[in-house]
């Protein structure tokens, strides 16, 4: 028992300084959400699926992926994958051989998910979903890409970091709940676990403002060189003549997609359902 909650109290120490990056890479408001019960408490933390379609009656569905979740939810996205004709995927990366490693901040990044998983007893995106499936393409850049990139437009992961620090610390001054607020809440819970778990979804549900920083015109590598690139992929599958595609991206990113398809593509959002990516159980104070 003692191990456990030491592990928590160093991993919630450790979001204090890295958590800002983690939410940009995963979360917007407008794809992601926290759903109540009857009494108004959050009950679950719940991810978008986003269809759109043009003139030609072709189909893009904006897949949100939220890189720690619940077993059950990647089998349900594993479930509708199979119905696609092409899934386009994120990885910052070469899927199909060896080359540079990837920023060492992205694999902090990936580190501190390891540990998230382990705290919240949730499951691995990349444990979960079958990427070796036919129909799957890698629609992101390669870790050498990714890294001349980030050169021509003089960033750093470094310096990004401190970006959304600096943001995060200017959102704490206006009234938002402060980090150190955050954590005595966890610390004072009978179950750790649980209020863990609602801090970092309304935490992940609060970051919205973070991603237009990132995106947009002047953008960024992180989010909008990336959609760039995936969305230079969804082309060359329409034009190959599929027609029902998913971009399976962290929901950071969709905010950006969707106004390029719109926008950009003429295509049209038809609906949006929803998906339960976490669940929260009874947890209260001492």
């Amino acid at each position: 028992m003692f191990r456990k909650s030491f592990r928590i109290r160093q991993l919630l120490l450790w979001l204090l300084l890295v958590w800002p990056l983690a939410a940009v890479a995963q979360v917007s408001e407008s794809f992601v959400r926290l759903s109540e019960n009857a009494d108004g408490k959050p009950q679950a933390l719940e991810v978008a699926i986003a269809r759109y379609q043009d003139r030609q009656g072709r189909r893009v569905d904006l897949v949100g992926a939220i890189h720690v979740a619940e077993r059950d939810f990647y089998q349900a996205l594993n479930q509708r994958f199979a119905g696609y004709d092409r899934v386009l995927y994120e990885l910052v990366g070469d899927p199909d051989g060896e080359e540079l490693p990837a920023s060492p901040a992205l694999a902090v990044v990936g580190l501190m998910q390891g540990g998230m998983k382990e705290a919240l007893g949730l499951t691995f995106q990349l444990d979960e979903v079958d990427y070796d499936q036919p129909h799957f393409v890698h629609a992101d850049m390669t870790a050498r890409e990714f890294g001349q990139r980030m050169a021509e437009r003089n960033e750093s992961m470094f310096g990004t970091m401190m970006q959304l620090w600096a943001m995060s610390v200017a959102a704490e001054a206006s009234g938002a709940q402060s980090s150190n607020a955050m954590l005595l809440r966890v610390l004072l819970a009978s179950d750790r676990r649980q209020a863990f778990k609602r801090v970092l979804a309304e935490s992940l549900v609060d970051q919205q403002f973070f991603f237009e920083a990132l995106s947009g015109d002047g953008g960024s590598t992180l989010i909008t060189e990336r959609n760039i690139k995936a969305l230079e992929v969804l082309e060359a599958e329409l034009r190959a003549g599929h027609t029902e595609l998913a971009l399976f991206y962290g929901a950071g990113h969709l905010p950006d997609f969707h106004r390029r398809l719109v926008g950009e593509y003429d295509f049209e959002q038809t609906r949006v359902e929803w998906l339960t990516a976490w669940r929260f159980g009874a947890e209260s104070s001492r």
